[in-house]
């Protein structure tokens, strides 16, 4: 039996009106090479309108669709979320941190 890969979602969210844009990687480790990493960021952005990215706050996800592992970050501002140092970094964190949470799961049989 085989169980059908669902991917990754990484969404930006505007923390003032909850507004996101999300798009499906199939193959998230991709979104470790930085340039990558900042383009999916950058086309994210770019979804939100223009009078909606003056928000304080912007949130990034990283999701895990075949099991509903989430993990996000915060950004004071949009400046900080498009630096493309921090946008490059922060995707590969918050990937890590999910398939983290997955390998404990493989490996934890006692439920702890």
């Amino acid at each position: 039996m085989t169980t059908e890969n669902k991917g990754y979602s990484l969404a930006v969210t505007n923390s003032s009106n909850n507004e996101t844009e999300d798009k499906v990687y199939l193959k998230p480790m991709s979104l470790y090479v930085p340039d990558l990493a900042v383009q999916a960021v950058t086309e994210l952005v770019s979804g939100l309108s223009a009078a909606k990215k003056s928000a304080d706050e912007f949130v990034l996800t990283v999701t895990n669709n075949n099991n509903g592992i989430s993990v996000d970050k915060n950004f004071a501002s949009l400046s900080e979320l498009q630096d493309p140092l921090n946008a490059a970094d922060s995707v590969k964190d918050l990937i890590n941190i999910v398939r983290g949470y997955e390998s404990d799961e493989e490996t934890n049989v006692c439920g702890w």
